[in-house]
């Protein structure tokens, strides 16, 4: 499977996912099989154009060429309007745990620095990726060491800590949305009239 077609595909199970569809839910709008559906997702199969109009046009999605020039704008624009993929359950509740620690952090202790910590945490929730249950994890004890020290030192190195997470996902989620350009199956040398 070439790399294009790979990478339509991660396209098409993004969409998917981010409209809240199962592949059944998307087999029922499309009339593409969920079988095939799950082939396609999973690069067992070939894509087929008859396959990818119909899928994308359920999805909402509009096939275009477009000049290689114009993919950074359309691009951006395309970034501007695409909702943000929903957390998996073990992320929300991940997410929740350690709003939970937090707000508990604040109520015993109202007068620390927890506030910069707090922001922190929104941060997190503001890339526009999927979140990593691993990374939430590694967030939440680093707020559960603050409930047995709480001093200004200690906040403000968790703050840190946390901030470099969000900065570690930033980073996954640029390097994953990162179009490969597909590579030509051979070159045309030029010849010289010599």
């Amino acid at each position: 499977m070439s790399v294009l077609t790979e990478h339509l595909a991660e396209r098409l199970k993004a969409a998917r996912e981010a409209k809240g569809l199962s592949q059944r839910g998307l087999s029922a709008l499309s009339g593409v099989p969920q079988s095939h559906i799950s082939k396609i997702e999973s690069n067992a199969v070939d894509l087929r154009v008859s396959s990818l109009v119909t899928l994308a046009h359920a999805l909402e999605l509009e096939l275009m060429l477009i000049p290689r020039q114009a993919l950074p704008a359309v691009s951006s624009v395309t970034r501007s309007v695409t909702p943000k993929p929903l957390p998996s359950r073990a992320e929300q509740k991940e997410l929740a745990r350690i709003q939970h620690k937090i707000n508990d952090l604040v109520e015993s202790a109202p007068g620390t620095h927890f506030a910069t910590v707090q922001r922190r945490v929104r941060e997190i929730t503001q890339v526009h990726s999927q979140l990593d249950a691993g990374v939430l994890k590694k967030i939440r004890r680093v707020v559960e060491t603050l409930a047995s020290s709480s001093s200004e030192n200690a906040v403000s190195q968790a703050a840190d800590t946390i901030h470099s997470l969000r900065n570690q996902l930033a980073r996954e989620a640029a390097e994953y949305k990162k179009p490969r350009a597909p590579r030509p199956a051979y070159r045309l040398e030029e010849d010289s009239d010599d």
